[in-house]
């Protein structure tokens, strides 16, 4: 183990190489190809997108020719579907096997994909999140409500109309504002990441498991058990509570140390060049910077619009 302070280090220098011969040195000891996947934790567009997929395909095609994989994910989230699409692109490449590595954090549509591993290999530092729906509110990007508040706002009305005998005219101005086919969006989102969850869990993870592949799916979803989108979800939760199959990584190990000098240059990196994201494997680097363009208010499970195409750098 190496107690110097690695972040400080990788200043100088910090270029493709060194971060592709740890790639090699960590997947060695792995024994299966490794790609990374890195959101900029600072960028207002370093969220899981459709476009991911086009520079996805390209760090799978160059990986070695391994049928076992590991993803080294760092997301806040994003669209869902984009990530059921990389998901299942790693699921066709890595037929034998495919485990997600999570150094810091994978949150909501992060956490989606690393619910469709076979095992998900965290940090003792690493989180995974809730996957209940976000509704944008204003501009994209910008400030979100989970879609829950929505559908529970509407129930709080009523129980006070029913049980509490609050006069309906005291409501009538709210209630007027209250969109129905928003309330509808909120309910089949909820539902839609549910039955991704439960789906993905059965497949895999929880396959002979399929009654805590549901209530997994229900806990994670619904925005009930777990009330914040930013509620931290550790090793222990999630090998404790989740019953999810999880590995903790040695904190004093060798791997560790690589792993983690691995995630601070990737991070240090995007934090230089104010790319959104990188993609890497032992041979190919690949990132993708954005210009952040000012939108409408979107659904709960739209990607961002209005975003120019990606560059590679």
């Amino acid at each position: 183990m190496s107690d110097r302070p690695i972040y400080r280090d990788v200043i100088a220098p910090n270029d493709a190489r060194i971060r592709q011969e740890l790639i090699k040195r960590v997947q060695d000891r792995l024994g299966g190809n490794l790609v990374t996947y890195t959101a900029n934790p600072g960028h207002p567009f370093g969220l899981l997108m459709s476009q991911d997929a086009l520079l996805f395909e390209d760090l799978l095609r160059s990986s070695s020719e391994k049928h076992t994989g590991y993803l080294m994910l760092t997301s806040p989230g994003g669209d869902p579907n984009a990530a059921e699409k990389l998901l299942l692109m790693c699921r066709r490449r890595f037929t034998e096997g495919f485990y997600v590595l999570i150094p810091n954090y994978a949150k909501s549509a992060g956490t989606m994909i690393a619910l469709g591993s076979d095992k998900i290999l965290m940090g003792y530092l690493a989180e995974l999140g809730p996957i209940d729906p976000q509704l944008q509110t204003g501009p994209v990007p910008g400030p979100s409500l989970p879609a829950r508040s929505f559908i529970d706002g509407l129930e709080n009305i009523r129980s006070k109309i029913r049980d509490g005998g609050d006069p309906v005219q005291m409501y009538v101005p709210m209630l007027s504002r209250i969109r129905p086919e928003l309330i509808a969006i909120c309910q089949s989102s909820i539902e839609e990441s549910r039955n991704f969850a439960a789906k993905w869990l059965k497949l895999y993870m929880l396959k002979n498991n399929p009654d805590q592949a549901d209530k997994v799916a229900q806990w994670l979803s619904e925005g009930k058990k777990y009330q914040s989108h930013g509620r931290v979800i550790s090793y222990s939760e999630a090998k404790d509570v989740l019953k999810l199959n999880v590995e903790e990584i040695d904190k004093d190990s060798e791997i560790w140390d690589e792993i983690w000098e691995l995630y601070t240059r990737s991070v240090q990196f995007l934090q230089q060049t104010g790319a959104a994201k990188l993609f890497e494997n032992e041979h190919v680097s690949l990132s993708m910077t954005i210009e952040a363009v000012i939108g409408p208010p979107l659904g709960p499970t739209q990607p961002p619009r209005q975003v120019p195409p990606p560059r590679t750098e």
